[in-house]
């Protein structure tokens, strides 16, 4: 199999090292171990260095704060312990993959080999020295990262296509409708605030609901006729025999409808409302939910395979040897504009 094209830098662009005074770190040091494998104090600097990268400018945008790193998410845990912890769990599941090569016959071929070492070249090429001893980086240990995330694309590939992708035309469909929804505990004012709607109101409110409802009773009267008549918005939608995202109320109105026909006032705690049934198959929504349902059954496919590999392999990090991964320094791509490169290869 050959690659179109392999992800050659982390990065659209260059990084940026700010404030730099070296890692100081043993890269051959122990960062985390599973049966038959070592994960390097390197391997997991540059993993976690890396996450710094992708992330940093998003993060300084929504925080606005130089010491984004040292902010709690709740308890002692820290904005770098989410990154660093995350990056872990990236190693874990990549090397766990790695052991599992032969289970799904997958290799490397010397064409992969060469592509990965010409894009780890390629990126130690795009940085400074001071940028790379950051990181930790060198020709090897990118080198390594790369022939995980290549591995990772392959075994997922080939895990998924076990799911089971046949769908059946009733599970996949979904039906298209139009609705009116008046809100009846609370309204925007004038002022542009949140405001509970009096009994009075509510009332009022309930009144226009069934002239509405009364007209629509009327020769050749059509849903969004009369929404417009009374100052009210029609939206559409589709819906599945599973979907929760409507009122139960609503939903059983719906089912029971025919397609063209128009419900009478349906009420809740909440809202009024007034569906119409469009069709028995909304074919671009049926579409979707088909794709939907077949991602849904990969992923969780893939999961349990992974999930059943990691139960009893023994994974364990070193938290003191992790503990010397720190953020002090800024990474920062050169153009802010420039995207995120996805480092897994591409097929």
């Amino acid at each position: 199999m050959k690659f179109k094209r392999i992800a050659a830098v982390i990065l659209a662009g260059a990084l940026t090292a700010s404030a730099f005074t070296g890692c100081g770190i043993n890269k051959d040091a122990k960062a985390a171990s599973m049966k038959g494998q070592t994960v390097t104090l390197g391997i997991a600097n540059f993993m976690c260095r890396y996450q710094q990268a992708a992330m940093e400018d998003q993060y300084r945008m929504y925080l606005g704060n130089e010491e984004i790193w040292s902010q709690t998410l709740g308890g002692d845990s820290t904005l770098e312990d989410s990154v660093k912890d995350s990056a872990m769990e990236q190693l874990h599941e990549m090397y766990t993959l790695k052991a599992h090569m032969d289970d799904y016959k997958i290799k490397l071929t010397d064409e992969d080999k060469k592509a990965v070492k010409e894009a780890a070249k390629k990126f130690i090429e795009a940085n400074s020295g001071d940028t790379l001893a950051e990181m930790g980086a060198d020709q090897e240990i990118v080198e390594e990262v790369l022939t995980l995330y290549t591995i990772r694309s392959r075994m997922k590939k080939a895990i998924e296509a076990e799911a089971d992708t046949n769908v059946s035309d009733e599970e996949a469909n979904k039906r298209g409708y139009s609705m009116v929804k008046i809100s009846t505990d609370s309204h925007t004012d004038e002022n542009g605030t949140q405001t509970e709607y009096t009994e009075e109101e509510k009332a009022g409110l309930k009144e226009d609901a069934q002239k509405m409802e009364a007209e629509l009773k009327e020769d050749g009267a059509t849903l969004s006729g009369v929404a417009k008549a009374h100052n009210q918005e029609v939206t559409t939608g589709a819906y599945a025999a599973d979907d929760t995202q409507l009122e139960e109320a609503v939903r059983k109105e719906l089912d029971a409808l025919k397609e063209g026909e128009t419900s009478g006032l349906i009420e809740t705690e909440s809202a009024l409302y007034f569906v119409k049934l469009d069709a028995e198959t909304d074919e671009e929504a049926t579409k979707q939910n088909r794709e939907t349902i077949i991602n849904t059954r990969k992923s969780e496919k893939y999961q349990e395979v992974l999930a059943d590999w990691q139960k009893k392999d023994g994974w364990k990090v070193e938290e003191k040897a992790l503990a010397k991964i720190v953020f002090k320094n800024s990474l920062t791509q050169t153009d802010p504009n420039a995207a995120t490169e996805n480092m897994e290869s591409t097929q």
